[in-house]
């Protein structure tokens, strides 16, 4: 088994095993970094990108699910600039769901792979 490595997220060191990906780094760690669409076990995929985070001495703004952790790693996951990206995110996928789910008094009877009862997939 490989030594641990270190990871810092938002200044605070961690440890951490090598070949996980951030976001179970960031979960064992009890860091805060929002998904949907991550289930321990599955192969994750970035189909939500709610999960971005902003890696020191990268480009743009990675996925915390599918980026590898690496030794000395700093991640930021609640800058202003991550926290705007994700609220783009989030409208944009509120944008393609019928917006009735938002306040319909059946939304707890509802499952995700149920047909809406005004008849809409949901």
């Amino acid at each position: 088994m490989a030594d641990d490595i270190t990871i810092s997220f938002d200044g605070q060191e961690f440890k951490t095993q090598p070949g996980k990906m951030l976001l179970e780094a960031a979960i064992e760690s009890g860091v805060y970094v929002p998904y949907l669409c991550y289930h321990p076990g599955m192969k994750p995929f970035a189909a939500c990108r709610m999960c971005v985070v902003s890696v020191e001495g990268q480009r743009g703004f990675p996925t915390a699910c599918t980026t590898p952790v690496a030794d000395g790693m700093k991640v930021q996951t609640a800058s202003t600039e991550v926290n705007d990206l994700r609220r783009s995110v989030m409208e944009m996928i509120i944008a393609e769901h019928p917006s009735g789910c938002l306040t319909c008094h059946r939304v707890d009877i509802c499952g995700p792979t149920d047909v809406c009862l005004r008849h809409v997939s949901v």
